[in-house]
């Protein structure tokens, strides 16, 4: 094709094969890009449909002591869209089930006492968790940079797989502050963004300008999650010189879309779709 500018219109509906994560999605005609060619994303729409807790993000991270022993735990939460209120439930399960090393029973109590919180992620006028430690013993909750920082903590942890650059944490959804072990905890905020940024990733394209996290070079679109579960999520973008991808010489006929979180997990939408616009043009 003669390149002047031109848009390519791409929903995860009409993919051949894959799933609204990742798919293989086959254009109607073979399109040329000559040397010069530059692509820009110039609006995404999705609904905030995958789950408060996924496999992507259901490990509870704890340190429990009883007396001089210190112990780490990985608590799993089931996977589940969920407000304060469930997801308060499913926590107590968590943390009374398999693996407690303390003696006590954990309860878990929603408080709208203090601090700051995004109300549009909640949809209630509850807005902390306190947990508190009952019978014996005490706790911790870490945030994801201390665990990325105290490796030697989980070394001896039998349980899931302990990743530092990958932990599947659920901490980061209560925002426990930094202190020394107690029989009580309250968190900062509860957050149930569990995605707060979508990275829309294509191989298809070369000639990569772009470094995501985890040095990533396959990222064409950052997307802000900025509403709350079921809404709609549009962002446009303006298409500015400093916001396109250099291309280069290609030949676009099928190409691949994937949908990821920060940490490189595919983001399941649950049945859900999506789709953006590409305008292709010269520099």
């Amino acid at each position: 094709m003669s390149l002047s500018v031109r848009k390519l219109f791409v929903d995860s509906r009409f993919a051949v094969s894959g799933d609204s994560s990742s798919f293989e999605y086959e254009l109607p005609e073979v399109v040329e890009l000559p040397p010069d060619a530059v692509a820009f994303v110039t609006e995404f729409t999705s609904v905030a449909s995958w789950d408060t807790v996924s496999l992507n993000n259901n490990r509870l991270y704890v340190v429990e002591n009883t007396g001089s022993i210190y112990s780490a735990r990985i608590a799993t939460i089931a996977p589940g869209a969920y407000d304060s209120e469930t997801l308060r439930v499913a926590v107590e399960l968590a943390l009374n089930g398999a693996g407690k090393t303390v003696a006590g029973t954990y309860s878990v109590a929603r408080s709208s006492s203090a601090g700051t919180v995004n109300t549009a992620s909640l949809g209630s006028a509850y807005r902390y968790f306190s947990i508190t430690l009952s019978g014996g013993g005490s706790c911790f909750f870490p945030q994801d940079g201390w665990l990325k920082k105290n490796v030697a903590t989980w070394s001896s942890y039998v349980g899931p797989a302990y990743d530092p650059m990958n932990l599947k944490s659920s901490n980061e959804l209560f925002q426990f502050p930094l202190a020394l072990v107690s029989a009580s905890r309250t968190s900062s905020f509860i957050d149930l963004r569990s995605v707060h940024t979508l990275f829309v990733h294509s191989p298809s394209f070369g000639n990569y300008s772009t470094l995501a996290p985890r040095g990533v070079r396959t990222v064409i679109q950052k997307v802000p999650v900025e509403v709350g579960y079921g809404a709609v999520l549009h962002c446009e973008h303006s298409g500015s010189s400093y916001d396109h991808i250099d291309v280069g010489s290609t030949t676009l006929k099928m190409m691949t879309f994937e949908l990821k979180d920060s940490s490189g997990n595919l983001v399941d939408l649950k049945g859900g779709h999506w789709s953006m616009t590409i305008v292709f043009a010269r520099k």
